[in-house]
């Protein structure tokens, strides 16, 4: 995502499922694939049989081990709960990785203003909308996939193989193209609002230690900045007490931060140096003013600065 400084850095997949029913309880996984955000390095997995889903859920989730931070249309809704679900069945809950999920869908509805007069925002209609929708090849949608399954299934039909991987391998790339249009989502603000990752890396008898923090948005208020967040593996337990903040890290990994504010009027704002913070260690300099990190104006909460005095916190556990 070439728009999102929040992943810089991280390692980024594109994900889309297909299924033969939208119930993980009883339906299964067809096929799903994988590519880069920039629409290259497909990888495919396809379930060749109703006895093989196994197979194809177990690949799933080695690729997904490997990843930072998963792209998805909808997926927050439908291809992650329906991969954990299958995951479950088959005893495989043990691998279920940690990774930041990138629902494109919600994304695009909440921050979007187009998202309102569009009659729909499947993702063929978004692709129609930003001048991507010539880039497909295939011609069919989900719901023939569960056909031609039945079709490769009872009548061994190969070809019917081949459109559905067709279906599911457009499904990803154009996703990805997608993702490389975005440039007018307030990315600071989807930060603030639904959380950001960040990796944190640590050096010990054993060698380095990466750890992954994934945070659930930020508040602010006159009487503080505050954040939830979760780290994998757990950092070591750690608690931070001073006059200007509250760091904590309990032993299963759940942190918590809580940062000190001053107020004037609408105006709130963090002592960088009451905290220890170098201004230098802050890149939006245009919001520090006499040693302090203006957080909120008059114009409304600067959700850059707030995410990145967050994340120069949170470096402190390691």
């Amino acid at each position: 995502m070439k728009y999102n400084s929040y992943t810089k850095g991280l390692k980024c997949k594109v994900f889309d499922i297909e299924t033969t029913g939208i119930y993980s309880n009883r339906d299964r996984i067809i096929a799903a694939s994988f590519c880069d955000t920039d629409g290259t390095g497909l990888r495919q997995y396809f379930s060749e049989s109703s006895a093989s889903e196994h197979l194809t859920v177990s690949s799933i989730l080695s690729e997904l081990q490997d990843c930072d931070a998963v792209i998805t249309y909808n997926g927050q809704s439908f291809d992650i709960p329906f991969v954990l679900m299958r995951a479950r069945k088959y005893g495989l809950a043990e691998c279920l990785p940690a990774f930041q999920s990138i629902d494109i869908y919600r994304w695009l509805k909440s921050y979007w203003p187009l998202a309102e007069s569009m009659a729909s925002l499947s993702q063929k209609s978004v692709e129609q909308a930003l001048g991507l929708d010539n880039s497909r090849t295939d011609r069919i949608n989900g719901e023939e996939c569960i056909r031609l399954y039945s079709e490769y299934i009872n009548l061994d039909k190969e070809e019917a193989k081949d459109l559905i991987l067709l279906h599911n391998a457009d499904d990803v790339r154009q996703l990805a193209a997608i993702t490389g249009s975005l440039s007018f989502l307030p990315y600071d603000r989807i930060a603030f609002e639904r959380g950001f990752m960040i990796k944190l890396a640590s050096y010990g008898l054993f060698g380095e230690t990466v750890s992954k923090i994934i945070t659930s948005g930020l508040k602010l208020s006159s009487s503080g900045l505050c954040l939830e967040a979760k780290s994998y593996p757990a950092c070591m337990p750690a608690a931070f007490f001073e006059d200007e903040m509250q760091l904590q890290c309990g032993t299963g990994g759940d942190i918590s931060l809580k940062v000190n504010v001053k107020s004037s009027g609408e105006l709130i704002f963090a002592d960088l140096r009451a905290l220890g913070i170098d201004e230098a260690d802050i890149s939006c300099r245009q919001f520090i003013k006499s040693g302090y990190l203006i957080l909120q104006t008059e114009d409304g909460i600067n959700c850059g600065a707030c995410c990145e005095l967050a994340k120069v916190l949170l470096r402190r556990l390691v």
